[in-house]
């Protein structure tokens, strides 16, 4: 399975690196997440009353998604994918309705899997086609996969985010991305990119579902090709300038 295409665009958000040197920091190991502050983007271009009722990972999705257009306002597929989604929103549901036998309808409505793409696809005023995608751990070479095949049925361009903020309250047996994050990538057609799923790699299993994080990680160093290996399977980046 070969995926050909171009990287028009990509954006990153996060609640810890911040600025474009915080990044690089991070990507180069001289600094861990945990050495910047902790906080949400601030996603100014929202009106107030929307961007008070997003979430964590909504507002990550939002930010790094309007960076990655870049004032483009031509409609535009967008396919997302998310491990967590809105689980600490979800929690705090939970909690409501088993101490109050009630729940916020508003707050409800936005914890839905495909909730905050749509709230996007509203905001933009925007008709393309959307995808949710509740995702395993290859979640970010998923949606590219389905972005490709809508490229294929004669798209021009599609939007690629993938978004996780993990719950602060302790689970049993998750496993948890070091902190929150989106990327945002604005596929075209073009042959610059390619990614392969490969027989299964001979190197050990990556430990988590934040492949996007490695994705940031090797452009901020300038990696021409790496491999994310998932056990069963492996997902090979390549990129041809």
């Amino acid at each position: 399975m070969l995926c050909r295409f171009q990287i028009k665009n990509w954006a990153a958000a996060s609640d810890r690196p911040h600025t474009p040197e915080q990044w690089q920091m991070w990507a180069s190991g001289n600094a861990g997440a945990a050495d910047f502050p902790k906080q949400p983007p601030a996603a100014a271009f929202l009106p107030a009353m929307q961007r008070r009722r997003l979430g964590l990972p909504a507002r990550l999705l939002f930010e790094a998604a309007h960076r990655a257009l870049d004032g483009d306002t031509r409609p535009c597929p967008t396919v997302s994918a998310s491990y967590d989604g809105e689980i600490a929103r979800s929690l705090q549901l939970w909690t409501e309705l088993c101490r109050d036998h009630t729940v916020s309808p508003t707050s409800f409505g936005l914890s839905v899997h495909n909730a905050v793409v749509g709230q996007w696809s509203l905001w933009r005023g925007d008709m393309s086609e959307n995808t949710a995608l509740a995702v395993s751990p290859d979640g970010l070479e998923t949606a590219v996969l389905e972005a490709c095949a809508l490229l294929a049925d004669g798209a021009e361009r599609v939007l690629v985010i993938v978004a996780d903020a993990p719950a602060d309250a302790p689970l049993h047996n998750t496993v948890r991305a070091p902190f929150a994050y989106a990327l945002a990538l604005l596929l075209e057609h073009g042959d610059t990119w390619q990614l392969q799923r490969t027989a299964p790699d001979t190197r050990p299993a990556a430990n988590g579902y934040w492949s996007a994080l490695s994705w940031i990680r090797h452009r901020l160093l300038g990696t021409s090709s790496w491999t994310h290996p998932y056990g069963t399977h492996a997902w090979h980046w390549s990129i041809h300038c």
